[in-house]
């Protein structure tokens, strides 16, 4: 049969050179940083690591991101990893199959709710192997509104003329023609509930055909969540897309936008993969196993003819799992897209132990043969730790059982090598390079004093750094889910403080002080309730369920005992005040409780007593602090009671806790969130504040400050800014920093008149800045999902920040 080429080869001329000119592009004028840049300081991992997406050219160039915000990526198969900050939360990563330098990234959008403000979806494009990025979806030359997008209840299309009013779930460059890029989009909703959504929108599909010049509603779909797009066009079937749904698989024209539902063997899908051979194409699909009077159904399918029909293909999954019960999947399918008869999934098995009862098994299965045939290649629980004996790890896996981690979230495989294979679960990165024969992780590097350093895969919430007033090199830092770690070397590497905490209590280190008198005396206050004061925290079942307490050390935190004689077995203790002026044997302490209130002790925290007199309904307790002159204040979070708003507040005593009164704050404001006070002039204090909600706005925010004791008050910085905490420059306390909740810090010079903002520092939730004491001009910025920035209090001026074409206002 006579084929006439010519038209190939001159189409793949101009793809070939479209492809040069773009791969040949460079980022000129920019300080990428080098040794200058804040530098993120922990010993690494310690939240969910999600979407690990393999280069096709180069297996060690991979991209994930986090479930806090960040995107990360590694140039060496996991070595090192280098954050990148794109305003919101990643969804999803593409490669472009034709230029090796080229890759998308797509962020979440989200409708305004109270506790997070609003997001933007957007489509990045780096031609740098990911060091800087572009915005090409949606089309910025039609912005309509700029400013502080974040603190309104704008939709997309209010935003940018012409835009769609969807979040980008799913990115697919045809592999035959790189020009074309394929969106789907799904319905906006809230970030974490308590926000306005649209439950009658359905998914689209979009697309350009000019590198994302220009972008076009294909059709909308049936579904509310873009699970996979698959262009036919090496499928055999050109100008056809097959996209699936969580309800439908669609194949739909490109040109027409007509679409025709292919059945499905189950009514639910959560998720869909494929690749190409020689031997044609091979989906997988991936659905909940459902017990239908005895008889398990769903699982995992495969198809060989795109969609059009469909196998079950569950065989290995239920080696001893009891009858009647069975797997559940997490999400995690990936398929190697060139050698597509080689998969890998992700479960959690029901299994009988020897003593007959059910323990839950975190599963990694391969096949190699299309899915005629599962086999396990990783196994582990918390009981059994790692069964199949080829897990090489890191501090994770010496302080905790691996049921911490818990299953991967999301698999990854390596286009070209299907040996190739990352996974990420609620604490780790970690990767196979032999199928699966071993498994190690790609989080922390293990030191040979038994300290760890991070990978650069920081992925935690943090709330303070603590210095040792005896040691310059000893600092502590505090985290959710993973407790607490301290430095003997100035932050080059960190140990695990958490020997002698009970198990229970481990989750989250809120807050310590040191003993300013006695050498490697501490106190920290600890609970399993993490992530406070956020509103997702704030359910119906309350905080009783909850445990936690104060421990004290001896010894610079290698050790701890319990020190709560007296209080709740479920007190949450967020913060703990040392009174200095108290005697060294015998410590007047204060510590708060959430939803209990305060309690003191004056002896050292051996026993301790409540201290509510005068306090009113919102015992949210969430700070202590003590002024100069010895007067006490504690702050109250805003919270949620029976779906209902509890206002924040702030108390004040002067006679030692025994009453309280309130102190006043301006009308309207209802988020108190910090309090600093300036140690020279106990009458100057500023408080951090939380936006509330007016009409389609955010108000009562940023930072209010007081120079008469808190009788009135100014607002010195932006309310409709979720300013996180203050912090205040040791030996000039009239430079102030603040570290908000949206993608900024700042500095004040003149206590608060004007602000700057800190360049080089971009990460989207931010916690507290807190001035390093042993070397004056530094600073730390605590996050609420990427550990602690590290650097100049000054910022670093003129630092190109990750993306080349943001708008400022949007920031």
């Amino acid at each position: 049969m006579f084929v006439n080429r010519w038209p190939l080869i001159i189409s793949l001329a101009i793809l070939l050179s479209g492809c040069q000119d773009r791969s040949s592009k460079t980022v000129r004028d920019k300080d990428f940083s080098g040794g200058n840049a804040l530098k993120v300081i922990g010993p690494g991992g310690g939240g969910g690591v999600m979407k690990p997406t393999i280069s096709p050219f180069d297996e060690n160039f991979v991209m994930t991101h986090c479930d806090m915000t960040a995107a990360y990526l590694t140039l060496d198969g996991g070595e090192h990893w280098k954050m990148k900050n794109l305003w919101t939360v990643p969804e999803d990563f593409e490669f472009d199959p034709l230029d090796q330098h080229t890759v998308y990234a797509a962020t979440r959008g989200y409708r305004y709710s109270e506790d997070r403000g609003s997001g933007l979806s957007i489509l990045y494009r780096s031609e740098d192997r990911g060091e800087s990025w572009h915005i090409v979806y949606p089309d910025l030359d039609k912005v309509i509104k700029s400013e502080r997008l974040q603190n309104t209840d704008y939709l997309p299309s209010e935003i940018i003329h012409g835009a769609l009013d969807g979040t980008i779930e799913k990115v697919e460059v045809d592999p035959a023609d790189h020009r074309r890029i394929y969106l789907g989009l799904a319905p906006l909703r809230s970030y974490i509930g308590g926000g306005d959504q649209n439950d009658s929108d359905s998914a689209m599909l979009v697309w350009s055909t000019n590198f994302g010049g220009d972008w076009e509603l294909i059709t909308r779909l049936p579904g509310r969540s873009v699970k996979a797009i698959f262009p036919c066009n090496i499928y055999g079937s050109p100008g056809e897309i097959l996209v699936f749904t969580e309800s439908a698989c669609i194949c739909v024209n490109e040109h027409t936008g007509a679409i025709s539902i292919l059945p499905l063997p189950v009514k639910t899908i959560i998720a869909a993969e494929g690749g190409h051979d020689k031997d044609g194409g091979l989906l997988y699909i991936q659905s909940r196993f459902e017990n239908q009077e005895g008889d398990v159904q769903g699982g995992m399918f495969v198809s060989r003819d795109i969609g059009r029909s469909w196998t079950r293909s569950n065989n290995g999954l239920f080696k001893d799992v009891p009858g009647g019960m069975a797997p559940r999947f997490r999400q995690g399918l990936a398929v190697c897209e060139k050698q597509p008869a080689t998969a890998y999934i992700s479960t959690i098995n029901p299994v009988k132990n020897t003593e007959g009862d059910v323990e839950m098994i975190y599963c990694v299965f391969r096949t190699g043969n299309g899915g005629e045939r599962w086999d396990p290649v990783l196994l582990s629980s918390t009981p059994g730790g790692y069964i199949t004996q080829n897990f090489e790890g890191s501090w994770m896996e010496e302080s905790f059982d691996p049921g911490w981690g818990g299953s991967p979230i999301d698999l990854g495989v390596a286009p070209g090598n299907a040996d190739v294979c990352y996974a990420g679960d609620n604490g780790r990165g970690y990767k196979t390079t032999d199928g699966g024969k071993t498994w190690k992780q790609v989080y922390s590097h293990n030191l040979p004093d038994g300290s760890y350093a991070s990978s650069g895969l920081d992925v935690t919430t943090c709330y303070g750094v603590h210095f040792d007033p005896f040691n310059p090199a000893h600092f502590f830092i505090c985290y959710t889910d993973m407790g607490l770690f301290h430095t003997f070397n100035g932050g080059e590497s960190w140990f695990h403080s958490i020997t002698g905490v009970p198990r229970s209590w481990q989750n989250t280190c809120y807050d310590l002080t040191f003993d300013p008198d006695i050498k490697g005396k501490a106190w920290s206050v600890w609970a399993n309730a993490h992530d406070l004061p956020r509103t997702k925290m704030f359910g119906r079942r309350g905080f009783d369920r909850f445990q936690g307490g104060v421990a004290v050390s001896e010894d610079d935190g290698r050790h701890w005992a319990m020190s709560n004689r007296g209080m709740p077995e479920n007190a949450i203790c967020t913060n703990i005040l040392l009174d200095a002026n108290s005697p060294q044997h015998s410590r007047t302490l204060y510590v708060s409780v959430f939803d209990k209130g305060i309690y003191k002790s004056v002896d050292g925290g051996k026993s301790w007593e409540e201290a509510n007199m005068g306090l009113g309904n919102n015992l949210f307790a969430w700070e202590v602090r003590q002024n100069s002159e010895g007067r006490l204040f504690v702050l109250f979070a805003r919270g949620e009671r029976n779906s209902e708003t509890v206002d924040g507040a702030i108390y004040f005593s002067d006679n030692n806790a025994r009453s309280w009164k309130p102190l006043n704050l301006p009308s309207g404001v209802n988020g108190p969130h910090d309090l600093l006070i300036d140690p020279e002039n106990p009458a100057i204090m500023y408080v951090s504040c939380w936006p509330r909600r007016e009409g389609d706005r955010d108000t009562c925010g940023g930072v209010l400050k007081t120079g008469d004791g808190g009788t009135s008050w100014k607002q010195v910085f932006d309310e409709r800014v979720r300013v996180n905490a203050a912090g205040m420059d040791p030996l000039r306390p009239e430079t102030i920093y603040i570290n908000t909740f949206q993608n900024a810090a700042y500095r004040s010079d003149d206590a608060g008149e004007t602000w700057r903002r800190l360049e080089g520092y971009r990460f989207k939730w931010g916690q507290k800045a807190i001035p390093d004491v042993n070397h004056p001009g530094m600073i730390f910025l605590t996050t609420y999902g990427g550990s602690v920035f590290y650097g100049p209090a000054e910022g670093i001026p003129g630092i190109f920040e990750d993306i080349e074409n943001m708008p400022e206002g949007w920031w």
